[in-house]
């Protein structure tokens, strides 16, 4: 069975990838179609006429081992190949962005989940909720990063905040994890202990091996040391050893990974154009495997809890808080209203929130949690639909309207 559903992921791929221009311009995205195609394959196996949550609890191994490899490597290179040296504006952008509306969109989804979505729920689960579905997700929204006629600002503002965000929440993440495992019983005592030492050991074996492996890369590009394949597989094989190494030490793999990313990208100038190329490609399949998955095994698991509190604080997260906080963190800066708004509505959620929530459950399991587990779905869902189908048409719109209302950028800030 196994092989059957490798065999239908990669042909979704593959017939995505001959049709994908023309998929695109019907705004069909590829987490659209993968998502769509793990859903349609589910059906023949009757993962769609299960109880709810059984589809998950039955093959729960391999969603968790995959998604823990996945997320080691999105973290490692997100962090790694990020470009922050040239963009200053978009540097300013991000840095609003991450440091002011990152926190107050954690806090503000933090308070409606607690008294919107389910009765009871207390306030560590309501907080889970909050930052599993904070995290935003460039690959929802593509077109926006390569649309040339959107100000770079904006553009790389987006770019930045998205291979940020879900690492700078990761700490505060697996912290309320640990919290909420001591308060259910589950965890022995001095929980805030280990996982704060947990999280510091995990820094510091990604910054200690980031540093030698950009040490590394700098000798070996400068003397041509490197053939070109080994050169695009050099980021996945960093961020697989930062992450083994660290669980090995007893740290946090994944506070490693993004560690060890940020450290390799500060100490190597070259490490970015050495690795770019395959982690483009690498992070595109990651990322159809991870919505194939969600299609096949989530959302045949969840379809069935959702209530309509789900569904108004689902439209209330993606509506309303995030662009508020984004409009709040925007006031003073150079940027229209038209510009402020795009920010605040591209914030997608996708790989992170999908892969935090099978963290969780990973940890403290699925009782207890239902409805937490379908509501963070819920706006998976909502999101692959809605930021895949108005990327482009509102990429264009705002740059039909930045080029009426500011036909150059010449003296922005």
């Amino acid at each position: 069975m196994l092989e059957w559903i490798a065999i239908l992921f990669v042909t979704s791929g593959l017939v995505y990838g001959l049709w994908s221009r023309r998929m695109q311009k019907f705004n069909i995205s590829s987490p659209m179609m993968m998502v769509m195609a793990g859903a349609i394959v589910a059906l023949p196996l009757g993962l769609w006429s299960q109880a709810p949550l059984e589809p998950l609890k039955n093959n729960f191994h391999f969603a968790r081992v995959f998604s823990e490899l996945t997320l080691a490597i999105i973290l490692f290179l997100d962090a790694a190949i990020l470009d922050y040296r040239k963009e200053r504006p978009a540097v300013r952008v991000a840095t609003r962005l991450l440091v002011i509306g990152l926190p107050l969109t954690v806090l503000a989804t933090w308070v409606a989940a607690y008294y919107g979505i389910a009765p009871g729920m207390g306030l560590v689960p309501a907080l889970l909720i909050s930052l599993m579905v904070s995290p935003t997700d460039a690959a929802l929204s593509r077109p926006v990063l390569e649309n040339r006629h959107i100000s770079s600002p904006v553009r790389q503002g987006i770019n930045i905040e998205s291979g940020l965000n879900d690492g700078l929440v990761l700490p505060v993440f697996s912290t309320a994890l640990a919290i909420e495992a001591a308060l259910s019983g589950q965890s022995t005592n001095g929980w805030i202990t280990e996982a704060i030492l947990e999280i510091l050991m995990g820094a510091g074996v990604g910054i200690a091996c980031g540093v030698v492996l950009g040490m590394l890369v700098n000798h070996a590009v400068a003397r041509n040391l490197m053939i070109d394949r080994f050169e695009r597989l050099f980021g996945v094989l960093s961020a697989l050893l930062i992450f083994l190494l660290a669980e090995k030490a007893g740290g946090n793999g994944f506070v490693a990974a993004f560690a060890g990313g940020l450290a390799l990208n500060i100490a190597s100038s070259k490490v970015a154009d050495v690795i770019e190329s395959f982690g483009e490609a690498e992070a595109e399949l990651l990322t159809m495997l991870t919505f194939f998955v969600f299609g096949l095994l989530i959302l045949p698991s969840v379809y069935e809890l959702w209530t309509g509190e789900m569904m108004l604080f689902s439209a209330l997260s993606l509506l309303v808080l995030r662009p508020a906080c984004v409009w709040l963190c925007m006031i003073g800066s150079p940027y229209n209203l038209a510009e402020k708004l795009f920010i605040g509505w591209f914030g997608p959620r996708g790989i992170a929130s999908i892969i935090y929530l099978l963290i969780m459950v990973t940890l403290l399991g699925i009782s207890g949690y239902e409805a937490l587990v379908a509501c963070v779905a819920l706006i998976v869902t909502i999101s692959v639909i809605a930021h895949g189908i108005s990327a482009s048409p509102l990429s264009e719109a705002l740059a039909k309207h930045t080029k009426k209302k500011r036909p150059a950028e010449a003296g922005r800030l």
